[in-house]
């Protein structure tokens, strides 16, 4: 029998039951049950001492003596360690905490790995692979798919890569509250409606929609009405039942449907098993502030939680309208949040309205799913770290300490268990001292770079490279001289290894191991057609994830296995091979190194002709690698033929690559954000194309055109009041912020307005800052409000705090000034800008309105007065805000007019600081 594992868990009889989760290759759902194997650990010390303190424990099934490698520096010799087997999983942690409290126990290994990875580790069973066993049918009321019980020892693992077929269920809930202001409780708040989603479709629907309300069906939508809410419950579960799906998914499910429906569930004294165990109910787990669902033989994928997390995929707001427009090029039916029960108690087709609203919601998460891939990469990441796919949605350390795991088990070695609270604390005073050293950044020539080719070399998995190429890994450094072998590897930090001759590190091995599978499938992906070329380009993406996911591991504070020595001695051999790198090319090529960032190096040629330029890129970078050790790399990427660097990893480029016969250009930009919370969108769609101008045109005098024409707008109130809006979420009462800010200002005045309807928590406040005086936050309105009343917003509030801000950053480095941009709109008065720009924190500061003379004069030179205890001070030459407590320094007042620190913000002028008397 071949079956392709989705989940792993066990039950406790009178002993463990490992029960594996998986797919036939005809993709029927079954279940394999393994009985025999017991939980066990390893503990060194001594031996006579620890067996008689063990002797009475009835728990104890065994100890045998073993030979085993430690895994923390490189050991010529195994020490004695005792392994330790138990009766039950649960009994593990127990005798462990007992162990470490006993003066004759050195050390305990391995006796915090969870038992379903102890089973796999030991059977070689990875997450979404493929597996043979042979097995006979086996009755049982435990689980609701056919079961099966595997047959002595032989668990042989397949090399398959596609999957089998999977089915998704996407589930959206609709509740209403009792009371507007508080979030949504499942204890007061049934559920009124549930819409399902499907792929492949059931009998033929592709979505359902459960509803405890009747109304007569059309054919837009598959309606099932229902008396109350129990009942709509009960055919929920039947559904699950009978539709039987793999992934469940939602927008947001892990968070609010799931734990409100096992809630509902509850309460209406209903089963909770949505999984396919009969028996074992669906657990919510809290972590932080959020939650995540365990459902037995199932897998819960909140699309909304990976693209938080997805560093490639930013945007604004991550609502389910934001994203499905952005990535779908669809829209969420609008129903407002406080309309919802209006539309609920309203006619026919209000409701109608209301049950597309939530059909829609779960059709936008499965498609997200689905069309976008999401899923797909982490199928792969699965498979080569080892971890169950629900475990692969996590962070990076999991993935490498079971695919280190593995590998332990097949070189003797012992993996020490996680660090405690005091190990965490001294590696966090060891990191203050010495200090994790970062890659190096050479000191760019700023500015603009036109109509001659920027070759773009990079290295190709740098840090994964250095780490095979010098054998570092944790069971490679020499931490005891005794143990030196007769050749060892020393690195610029003075860390030492042992030379890979003598013996291969884990982690070299590893990435060896990856590095060399990834290459096979990027030329196996050139020729690659449909399906087959979907999947490869996964697997490689995914072997990219996972070798990168090291180097990060070593330095992770919590890791298993940390060690700073083992994170600088890679970091410090990067920065040593990009400095080397740099002097080869100036050595060696008439090209000048105008910037180089840990892996990426960029040359200015004097080249125009693109396929020159492309000849002589992949000339450099054969002749760097030629002279570079072990396997590391340096690759011809792309060519700008354009160049804009402003600081150290802020730059933007017309980039140019290669694609089959022809050329392939794109804006490419790193640090130059033109997505930003507190950014409203004309900041990005302004930034976006004064980069795009400064590029791609040769006349510097349409880009300052374009910006004074958006100025201009501003002052004239021509642009959409929607591009203005800056959108902050509302995470507790509006009564429980400290602190003056703009969107609390909003809900306090949407809470005066509007008693019986006011914003609760979890709610996206939308406002724009309109003309007046006093506060910026104080004169923040909502956007719905300016549009009514026809507000005029503050022009010189978005001119100075919103677009100048990052245009002048651009436009700096090319010699254009502020003072250009907007000298055509220039404010009425200095003191007008300065109004503008400040916040008057709890009235604290005070402004001088009276003897400014001149206040027409440039900017750089205006005079300021101030009052200080009755004396006037002239500071000439603003510059910028500066924090009192921290010296933070601020380009632009942050809209609450504080610091983070919580400090005030003061004026700096050239060497001098403003001061101002309190009330």
């Amino acid at each position: 029998m071949i079956v392709q594992v989705l989940d792993c868990d066990y039950i406790q009889n009178h002993k463990p039951i490992i029960r594996i989760f998986g797919k036939t290759e005809n993709g029927n759902p079954i279940c394999l049950f393994y009985e025999g194997f017991l939980p066990y650990f390893y503990v060194s010390g001594n031996e006579e001492k620890i067996k008689e303190f063990l002797d009475e424990n009835e728990n104890v099934i065994k100890i045998e003596k073993e030979k085993k490698f430690e895994s923390i520096g490189y050991h010529k010799e195994p020490i004695d360690v005792l392994k330790i087997t138990l009766s039950s999983p649960s009994e593990v942690s127990k005798l462990r905490d007992l162990l470490e409290q006993q003066p004759f126990v050195k050390k305990v290994y391995e006796a915090d790995i969870l038992f379903k990875y102890r089973f796999m580790v030991d059977f070689g069973i990875m997450g979404m692979r493929w597996i043979e066993v042979e097995a006979n049918s086996l009755h049982t009321t435990t689980v609701k798919v056919p079961s099966f019980q595997i047959v002595g020892n032989k668990i042989k693992l397949i090399e398959k890569d596609e999957n089998c077929k999977l089915k998704y269920l996407s589930i959206d809930i609709e509740a209403l509250p009792k009371d507007y202001s508080k979030p949504l409780e499942p204890k007061d708040c049934p559920i009124i409606m549930i819409s399902l989603a499907f792929n492949p479709p059931m009998k033929g629907k592709d979505s359902l929609v459960l509803l405890t309300k009747n109304v007569n069906a059309d054919n837009k939508i598959n309606i099932i009405n229902f008396e109350n809410e129990e009942e709509m419950l009960k055919k929920f579960l039947e559904i699950i039942d009978e539709y039987d799906p793999d992934i469940i998914v939602g927008y947001n499910i892990n968070n609010f449907d799931l734990p409100f429906i096992i809630e509902r569930l509850k309460i209406n004294k209903l089963p909770q098993n949505i999984g396919r165990c009969s028996l074992k109910p669906a657990i919510i787990r809290k972590f932080g502030g959020s939650e995540e669902c365990d459902i037995p033989g199932r897998i819960v994928f909140d699309p909304y939680q990976i693209i938080r997390r997805d560093p490639w995929m930013r945007f604004k707001r991550y609502d389910l309208n934001t994203v499905a427009k952005e990535l779908l090029g669809e829209e969420k039916i609008e129903i407002k949040y406080k309309e919802m029960e209006k539309y609920w108690n309203g006619d026919e087709e209000k409701l109608k309205k209301f049950i597309l609203y939530s059909k829609k919601d779960s059709e936008l998460a499965l498609k997200l799913v689905i069309e976008k891939g999401l899923i797909e990469k982490f199928f792969e990441l699965s498979k080569i770290s080892g971890l169950l796919l629900q475990d692969t949605f996590g962070g990076q350390a999991i993935r490498v300490e079971i695919r280190l795991l593995h590998e332990f088990k097949k070189r003797n070695l012992l993996m020490p268990c996680k660090p405690s609270k005091e190990e965490i604390n001294r590696r966090t005073l060891e990191r203050e001292k010495y200090g994790l050293i970062g890659a190096t950044v050479l000191e760019p020539k700023r500015g603009l770079y036109k109509n001659k080719c920027i070759l773009v070399l990079d290295f190709t998995s740098l840090y994964p490279s250095i780490i095979q190429t010098y054998n570092i890994s944790p069971d490679t450094i020499i931490l005891d001289e005794k143990e030196t072998p007769k050749k060892i590897i020393e690195t610029p930090m003075k860390a030492k290894f042992v030379d890979a001759s003598i013996y291969q590190g884990v982690m070299p091995s590893i990435l060896e191991e990856l590095m060399k599978k990834r290459k096979e499938i990027k030329k196996e992906l050139k020729n690659a057609k449909g399906e087959r070329k979907k999947i490869l380009d996964y697997m490689q993406l995914a072997i990219k994830t996972m070798a990168n996911s090291f180097y990060g591991y070593t330095g992770f504070l919590m890791a298993r296995l940390y060690m700073l020595d083992i994170a600088n001695a890679i970091t410090a051999i990067g920065r040593e091979n990009l400095a080397k790198t740099k002097k080869i090319i100036e050595s060696n090529f008439p090209y000048k190194v105008i910037y180089a960032d840990t892996d990426s190096v960029f040359l200015e040629t004097g080249i125009t002709n693109l396929e020159e330029a492309k000849k002589a890129g992949e000339e450099v970078s054969k002749f760097v690698t030629e002279n570079l050790p072990g396997c590391l790399e340096l690759k011809f990427e792309k060519i700008y033929k354009s160049f804009i660097i402003l600081t150290k990893k802020r730059y933007a480029g017309w980039a140019f690559e290669p694609s089959d016969s022809e050329w392939k250009d794109y804006i490419d930009m790193k640090g130059i954000e033109t997505v930003r919370r507190d950014w409203c969108e004309l900041v990005e769609e302004v930034t976006g194309k004064v980069i795009e101008l400064v590029l791609k045109k040769d006349d510097i005098n349409e880009v300052v055109n374009y910006v004074k024409t958006i100025i201009q707008k501003l002052r004239k109130n021509e642009i959409p009041l929607e591009k203005l809006a800056i959108v902050k979420g509302l995470t507790k009462l509006p009564s429980s912020y400290k602190g003056i800010l703009p969107h609390i200002e909003v809900a306090k005045k949407m809470i005066e307005r509007h008693p019986e309807n006011p914003p609760r928590i979890g709610d996206r406040i939308s406002f724009v800052i309109v003309a007046g005086s006093g506060m910026v936050s104080k004169r923040a309105e909502s956007l719905d409000y300016a549009k009514e009343h026809k507000l005029a917003i503050d022009s010189n509030y978005y001119i100075m705090s919103q677009i100048l801000p990052p245009i002048e950053r651009i436009l700096k480095v090319i010699g254009v000034s502020k003072d250009e941009l907007i000298q055509s709109a220039t404010q009425s008065t200095i003191k007008d800008l300065l109004f503008s720009k400040f916040e008057k924190n709890n009235d604290k500061m005070n402004y001088i309105e009276k003897n400014c003379e001149n206040e027409r004069k440039d900017n750089e030179n205006a005079k300021i007065l101030f009052n200080e205890n009755s004396k006037i001070n002239i500071l000439e030459g603003w510059e910028n805000f500066i924090c009192e407590k921290c010296n933070k320094i601020y380009k632009v007042m942050p809209l609450n007019g504080l610091c983070k620190c919580g400090g005030k913000l003061v004026i700096k002028y050239n060497e001098y600081v403003s001061k101002y008397c309190k009330q």
